[in-house]
């Protein structure tokens, strides 16, 4: 235990819980009888507890584990394309060292609202595709890996709909041409910041489904104001948020320093309002667990 002390006193850490999470990393993670326990370690943290903490379980935070890999951030922010896309497709690493891990992280509801999420926005795609119109469009901020895009695609090979994609991340537009190669007629990409992009036409669909959740006050309400405009006709802007109720809030933050702007139905509906959105435009929805919430502003 030596090559861990640090100056640091933990108020909640104690020498037996120090030998559970030592054993955590030597077994790749903790397996399920030892969520419970390993949890409640987590969120009984304190602020200056947490180098101590991560300084113990050092081993495992590195890209081979979704936790680590929002915690290195490979590309210097968290939330990237890389690790939702993993989210989504329920990746699990096979290497014993790290596979315990990951399955502890896709187990907890922060993951699975993810997936949910992703499932809500099929299912508002598929709304808009079955109605009697002809090309339809969605435009999508904060892309990331377009999984959500291409599994729409996949199932829907005669879908009318054609996606606008803008992502000021370089790799994320690399990687979701990539997997999006066999619908490239039905998708333009934008390589820019949302907050400088310029549609060039009306949308059946606006969605946004985590960008919001970095977002101040501030820039959410200019970031409404600015899009909702270019709705067309019978038109929706759909932004995800996660709920602050979320229950995986402190595990993100400690295992993987992902920080969020949790908000409440209330706190969405007032921002909408405050960008000029008339109240019976607006309504909040959540994806089945409650923990992502859905601002949906129709158009005026």
């Amino acid at each position: 235990m030596d090559s861990i002390q640090t100056d640091v006193t933990l108020q909640h850490l104690s020498e037996e819980d120090q030998k559970f999470l030592l054993g955590l990393v030597e077994n790749g993670g903790p397996e399920h009888d030892e969520y419970k326990e390993f949890t409640a370690i987590v969120n009984n943290l304190e602020d200056p507890e947490l180098d101590y903490f991560r300084n113990v379980i050092g081993e495992s935070l590195n890209e081979n584990t979704l936790i680590g890999h929002g915690f290195v951030k490979p590309y210097g922010y968290p939330g990237d394309f890389s690790i939702i896309h993993n989210i989504y497709k329920y990746y699990v690493n096979p290497d014993e060292k790290y596979r315990n891990w990951d399955r502890f992280f896709q187990a907890q509801a922060g993951a699975q609202a993810v997936r949910n999420r992703k499932d809500y926005f099929l299912k508002r795609c598929s709304e808009i595709d079955q109605k009697e119109k002809g090309e339809q469009h969605v435009l999508i901020l904060g892309s990331g890996p377009a999984t959500d895009v291409n599994e729409y695609l996949h199932s829907n090979p005669d879908s009318r709909l054609r996606f606008d994609l803008v992502d000021f991340d370089q790799h994320a537009i690399d990687f979701a041409m990539q997997q999006n190669e066999p619908f490239k007629d039905a998708i333009n990409y934008y390589k820019i910041n949302v907050l400088r992009f310029k549609p060039y036409q009306w949308y059946d669909l606006i969605w946004s489904a985590g960008l919001f959740d970095y977002f101040k006050d501030k820039h959410f309400v200019y970031m409404v104001n600015k899009y909702y405009k270019y709705l067309a006709e019978g038109g929706e802007f759909i932004i995800g948020n996660f709920s602050n109720s979320n229950p995986t809030r402190r595990l993100m933050e400690v295992l993987s320093d992902w920080y969020l702007v949790h908000r409440s139905k209330y706190d969405l509906i007032r921002m909408a309002l405050e960008a000029e959105a008339k109240e019976e435009q607006v309504e909040v929805e959540m994806e089945e667990l409650g923990v992502n919430l859905f601002l949906r502003i129709k158009a005026a």
